[in-house]
């Protein structure tokens, strides 16, 4: 996944939020907030790390799954935007989207299926990168390049470096 060198292939959980710095985006988790990376390595899960990104932040976890959660999306979305792509070792994944604290769009991005309902400007997107039908084509790769669409926010250089942590118990 171009980009996205510092994701999980396997096991992961990526929140795009608009318009927050990594700090402000971490705080809406009530949680304690680090700089940097410094004691991510002291905990063994709930670790949510946040990248500055052009437009806003990128948060990231190795096999969690904080930004699928409803009141995560709505607390992170309050005044804003965000989208999630989250995958497990089992092959289950989700996409949702959220804005301004409500749900907008939740589906499966590796098995779609069904386009009723969805709004026309999203499902041109979807359709553009293969996520419709009842196999995507475009899978986890399309379902974040959706996540950037969507909330306009994107990687850059310093995506590569985390900027802050905090650890979520879930």
């Amino acid at each position: 996944m171009s980009g996205y060198d510092w994701l999980d292939d396997e096991a992961f959980c990526a929140t795009f939020v608009r318009g927050l710095t990594p700090h402000e985006a971490l705080a809406r988790f009530g949680i304690d907030v680090f700089d940097g990376d410094d004691e991510e390595g002291d905990f063994e899960e709930g670790v949510i790390c946040a990248r500055s990104a052009e437009g806003g932040t990128i948060l990231s976890e190795w096999n969690g799954f904080a930004g699928t959660l409803d009141e995560v999306l709505r607390s992170l979305s309050a005044g804003t935007v965000a989208a999630s792509v989250f995958v497990n070792v089992n092959r289950v994944a989700s996409f949702d989207h959220y804005a301004d604290g409500r749900r907008i769009l939740s589906f499966d991005p590796l098995f779609p299926g069904d386009e009723d309902g969805i709004p026309e400007d999203f499902l041109a997107d979807r359709e553009e990168l293969g996520l419709v039908g009842d196999e995507s084509e475009g899978g986890l790769a399309a379902a974040l390049l959706l996540a950037e669409r969507i909330t306009e926010v994107r990687p850059n250089a310093s995506s590569d470096i985390v900027a802050a942590h905090g650890v979520l118990e879930y």
